[in-house]
């Protein structure tokens, strides 16, 4: 628990991810009911993976026969993607991105043939590198479960935490929790990978694990978690039940939530707690959005099969759903 302390006390940059979201009806909740949000589209393609970078967006799709990664501006409209790689008859799924020996790649699973891989492409464009196969993992609905520090890629199978050098070479097992819950994501913070194992939230540092996963549990939720998402002080994270909490020290806060959806993906711009938040829950044909900023609070209905959400430093979310790739300004 120790190390556990010392990490939420320490520094740490933010890597930012991205996904969509559809132009509907806002509900204002909160204390500026006259403060205009304006929603528009970033693309038309339903994202199955996304990611942030200073002034672009990466993001894989698929349709009956391809799969592809795309590289698109955050001003962007539709019908101003670039291609980077496309391949007939996969699945992409989560993708994340760094800069190795000066150029600057994305990393991305992929699925074909009931086989997952671990790919990489240059965000210039050009052929994709297959550097790992890899097994028990939810391509398809797993959401943020790839993350890197440049150095190696980290991730989340239904046995384990795993690791691999990011140019490719031996895959390491960081934690063996059966069983655990990769449809909720990892967060990468300091040299600890945060992940759920069904109901418990729980670290394991970079290096490796020396002791038992019961000692390395920060938060235990009232159901299975759904969504995670981590800062320096603390952790939200969502639940089956639909509930959205966050723990900070000894604290456990319950954020406005809609009952009966599922929490899909969370989201903060700031390094701690108490910053503009938010938070998509989806159901079988419906998911919702909920802004919770300092001076406002919101919620609107979106796109099916929502994900991603991601509120940057200016205040802006973006975020995924069937409806494709979406920008939400205020």
């Amino acid at each position: 628990m120790y190390s556990f302390m010392k990490w939420l006390a320490a520094g740490f940059v933010v890597a930012l991810m991205v996904l969509g979201s559809s132009p509907v009806t806002q509900a204002d909740e909160g204390p500026t009911a006259d403060k205009v949000a304006a929603t528009r589209h970033i693309s038309y393609r339903k994202p199955d993976g996304l990611i942030l970078s200073t002034g672009n967006l990466y993001f894989t799709s698929h349709d009956a026969s391809t799969a592809t990664v795309w590289r698109t501006a955050q001003s962007a409209s539709p019908g101003q993607e670039i291609l980077l790689y496309s391949e007939p008859g996969a699945r992409f799924g989560d993708i994340v991105f760094a800069q190795v020996d000066g150029n600057w790649w994305g990393y991305f699973f992929s699925t074909k043939a009931a086989t997952v891989t671990i790919k990489r492409v240059s965000l210039t464009g050009g052929a994709a590198t297959t550097l790992a196969t890899v097994t028990n993992i939810d391509a398809v609905n797993s959401h943020r479960n790839l993350v890197t520090d440049g150095v190696n890629l980290y991730w989340q199978d239904v046995n384990s935490i795993r690791k691999m050098p990011i140019r490719g070479g031996a895959i390491t097992v960081l934690d063996s929790a059966t069983p655990n819950t990769p449809t909720a994501g990892i967060a990468l913070r300091n040299g600890n990978i945060i992940y759920a194992s069904v109901a418990a939230i729980r670290y394991v540092p970079t290096s490796g694990a020396i002791t038992s996963p019961l000692v390395r549990t920060i938060a235990t939720a009232a159901s299975r978690v759904t969504a995670l998402h981590v800062v320096s002080n603390g952790v939200y994270w969502g639940e089956q039940s639909g509930a959205v909490r966050l723990k900070v020290g000894s604290t456990t806060t319950t954020l406005p939530s809609s009952a009966g959806l599922v929490p899909t993906s969370i989201s903060t711009n700031g390094y701690t707690a108490g910053a503009a938040q938010a938070w998509t829950q989806c159901g079988s044909q419906t998911c919702r959005l909920h802004f919770d900023f300092p001076v406002w609070r919101s919620s609107m209905a979106i796109g099916a099969d929502a994900l991603g959400v991601t509120v940057t430093s200016a205040g802006d979310v973006f975020w995924g759903d069937a409806n494709g790739v979406h920008r939400q300004t205020f």
